[in-house]
């Protein structure tokens, strides 16, 4: 009977956990996930913390999500050798592997724009972590009166359609506290228009605008000053605010991986973008956050890609169409998603209560997803099938 193929598998988030439970169910290999934590988190749940204070999703035991077959170590992997096919981990315990599946994630660096650390110790943010996203829930309820912010500094994000989420969700709020005719909310962009894609911004932005939301756009965040309540730009702009919020910078993950050059200058591993194979390795892979090869740094796109490289590791002929999917909360029980694909630029799907359903329907099947892949991916092929970019195209320009 042949060897069991050993792999490897960094980072128990969304991409990660997938890989493992799908490759538990092959009888010739053994799979090892690391994680540093004892908990997957669910990040969209970040946006419910903040603007709603609800944290029923955020999180579950990792060790109650993985399948019998895999093998979950509780560790920080802190070195990865791709020559010597090793991942040493934080305690020094060094493991070998056939093959290797980069998921760690990203960090998010707020040192990286002048003042955003007192910033966010302050209002807090969406991207980082629940504390931060509790600070912001606090300062919406807490403002009764003033200029409230939310600006983007880093147009690699994760989740492209957060910041208009956390306006909208925002304006909502404090619409149903009484107190929106005393409290502006502007959303500061780096881009020429509200949302980069031409397309989906002939969506969002006359949402934005019937709202009454402020749009300051070619406004990246180069400082803030918290004690005076200002933020500057790249470009020469200022916005005062009471209530300021920045999406942070987003880097590559804490891991040293040799050899040099496998990383970008942001920390992130230099992946194909169709098949997800590091550069110069045909045994290693890095999806979701962590990697070049994520078109949006998203849950649906990290899981897209472990199915891409399962189906590779089994023989098959598989690559990643650059599938987005990401479903966008409008607030007052409205929704749309930004869906697109390398070949098709993101559909005008116009503002629908049943796409505000499909994503509260969607986190209550999440955690199942992760365990039981075999039994969810095909009605979710059959989802991505229905709502192909071409297809919703035709149907809505």
């Amino acid at each position: 009977m042949p060897q069991a193929r050993r792999v490897v598998i960094v980072g128990g988030g969304a991409g990660g956990l997938i890989a493992a439970n799908m490759l538990a169910r092959e009888r010739d290999v053994k799979v090892t996930l690391l994680n540093d934590t004892p908990y997957h988190y669910y990040l969209p749940q970040l946006l419910q913390i903040a603007f709603r204070g609800d944290d029923s999703q955020l999180r579950r035991p990792l060790d109650s999500l993985v399948r019998s077959g895999v093998e979950l170590l509780l560790e920080r992997a802190a070195r990865v050798n791709l020559a010597e096919r090793s991942v040493e981990t934080e305690s020094g315990r060094s493991i070998p592997y056939d093959y290797l599946i980069l998921a760690p994630g990203l960090t998010v660096d707020h040192s990286a724009i002048r003042g955003n650390e007192p910033l966010a110790s302050k209002f807090g943010d969406f991207h980082s972590t629940p504390e931060n996203a509790w600070r912001v829930h606090s300062a919406i309820s807490g403002i009764n009166k003033g200029r409230v912010v939310v600006a983007v500094a880093d147009p690699k994000h994760r989740c492209p359609p957060s910041p208009y989420e956390a306006v909208l969700l925002a304006d909502e709020a404090l619409r149903a506290r009484g107190v929106r005719q005393d409290v502006s909310i502007t959303l500061a962009v780096p881009y020429p228009r509200a949302y980069p894609s031409e397309s989906f911004n002939e969506v969002i932005e006359p949402v934005l605008r019937e709202r009454g939301i402020a749009i300051e756009t070619f406004f990246t965040v180069d400082s803030v000053d918290v004690e005076g309540g200002r933020m500057t730009s790249l470009e020469g702009g200022e916005l005062q605010f009471d209530v300021g919020i920045v999406v942070p910078m987003h880097k590559g993950p804490r891991l040293s991986v040799l050899p040099e050059g496998t990383l970008d200058e942001d920390g992130f591993v230099k992946a194909d973008r169709l098949t997800n194979a590091v550069n110069g390795y045909d045994d290693a892979f890095a999806i979701g956050d962590a990697s070049t090869s994520a078109n949006a740094r998203t849950g649906v796109t990290a899981h897209l890609q472990a199915e891409v490289v399962v189906k590779r590791l089994r023989g098959e002929h598989s690559v990643n169409t650059g599938r987005t999917n990401c479903p966008t909360e409008l607030g007052f029980g409205m929704g749309t998603f930004v869906i697109s694909d390398y070949q098709h630029p993101a559909v005008r799907l116009p503002p629908m209560r049943v796409f505000f359903l499909m994503k509260r329907m969607f986190a209550d099947m999440y955690w199942d997803m992760l365990k039981y892949p075999e039994f969810w991916n095909p009605i979710f092929e059959s989802y991505l099938e229905a709502t192909e970019p071409g297809r919703l195209s035709k149907i809505f320009g």
